[in-house]
């Protein structure tokens, strides 16, 4: 019985690390949004499709490199890095470090987890290769 404690301890210890669950490598181009939740559901006041992000590696291991984002006629560009399933970025001449969660990263699909003010909201791109 210890023995199966043991070995469940160790099983969830390694479940629960922050290891990214992606490639960081397909953080790597253009992508255009198509939706955004403000507290789980589609908000029709956002528009996402004027979300784009461009992100390309400056580093040969892709954890960290140079961003362009966009919203509209807001516009933003800087370095980020990748650390677990987190997204960090500072823009230009920003001295402040904006960390996002990486829900989902696969070839073609991009999904976000925010906090804005305390409101949780998710925004999800598509790949634009």
């Amino acid at each position: 019985m210890k023995y199966a404690l043991v070995i469940f301890t160790v099983v969830l210890a390694f479940a629960c690390k922050s290891e990214p669950k992606f490639a960081p490598e397909m953080l790597l181009g253009n992508w255009q949004g198509v939706d955004w939740k403000v507290q789980g559901k589609s908000d029709p006041g956002r528009q996402p499709e004027q979300a784009t992000f461009f992100f390309e590696k400056t580093q040969a291991d892709a954890l960290s490199g140079n961003y362009t984002a966009a919203y509209g006629s807001q516009k933003e560009m800087g370095a980020y890095r990748v650390s677990g399933d987190k997204l960090y970025t500072t823009a230009q001449g920003d001295k402040v470090e904006k960390v996002v969660r990486i829900v989902r990263l696969n070839a073609d699909t991009l999904a976000l987890d925010m906090n804005r003010g305390g409101t949780p909201e998710e925004l999800v791109l598509v790949a634009k290769r």
